[in-house]
């Protein structure tokens, strides 16, 4: 019996010793919430976990020293580039051409700084107006990216604007396309458009009635094509004069 006691107490123990506590998934994410979103970032990556809290997106914005600050030069944020470059920790300035660029500062706000020579602006006093002004470090970390994917989807509008309006030339009368880049037809709707292709049309074709061919550096013939300006015979006479 007593053998037995022993026995039980000695398998308790053991028990005892390597059982561990199971962490609810409340508290899991409690924990969660202490990591930076780098270091989150990287748990992802390694275990292929997702966590709520983490914005792997957000990463590229942020210093490698993990502590969500924001890349200020070089990869680096401010303290880590204060540490590794002499010369950064010397100057104590920025520029403002790299402060609308890395800061993300609207102009407007210039006006509460300082300015030394050159448009230098003092650095800490930036981060901290930017804090403040966003809320919290994530915050205009989140303000950055937001920035960077507004003109990124600004630049994609352009660009299939430019596609568009360059098809719909092409799609106009033969050689009117070439024209109108050659005289920097500005933006028009399709309507404007087409009574420009219109005129480009009866316009060379009275100039080669005369033995003459429409030259884009005429000034008599663009404002006529793009504009409407004068009759056409008064157009054709003035060239072949």
């Amino acid at each position: 019996m007593a053998k037995k006691q022993a026995h039980d107490k000695a398998a308790a123990r053991k028990i005892r010793s390597y059982k561990f506590s199971i962490l609810n998934e409340a508290v899991h994410e409690e924990i969660l919430s202490f990591l930076s979103n780098q270091t989150l970032t990287k748990m992802q990556m390694i275990t292929g976990d997702r966590y709520q809290q983490c914005e792997p997106e957000l990463a590229r914005y942020c210093c490698k020293c993990e502590n969500d600050n924001p890349v200020i030069i070089a990869g680096l944020c401010r303290q880590c580039a204060s540490t590794e470059y002499r010369w950064f920790r010397r100057v104590g300035r920025m520029d403002k051409r790299v402060i609308l660029e890395k800061y993300g500062m609207p102009k407007k706000d210039f006006i509460f700084f300082s300015c030394a020579c050159n448009q230098q602006y003092d650095r800490i006093e930036l981060e901290n107006f930017m804090i403040k002004t966003c809320g919290s470090k994530m915050e205009w970390v989140r303000c950055l990216a937001k920035r960077d994917m507004r003109k990124k989807k600004a630049r994609a509008t352009r660009k299939r604007n430019e596609e568009e309006a360059d098809a719909f030339l092409k799609s106009l009368a033969p050689g009117f396309a070439s024209y109108g880049r050659a005289v920097g037809i500005k933006k028009m709707d399709k309507d404007l458009l087409r009574q420009c292709s219109e005129r480009f049309v009866a316009l060379t074709s009275k100039l080669q009635e005369r033995g003459l061919i429409l030259r884009s550096r005429s000034t008599l013939c663009s404002a006529f094509i793009t504009v409407g300006v004068g009759r056409i015979e008064d157009v054709v006479d003035g060239i072949f004069s």
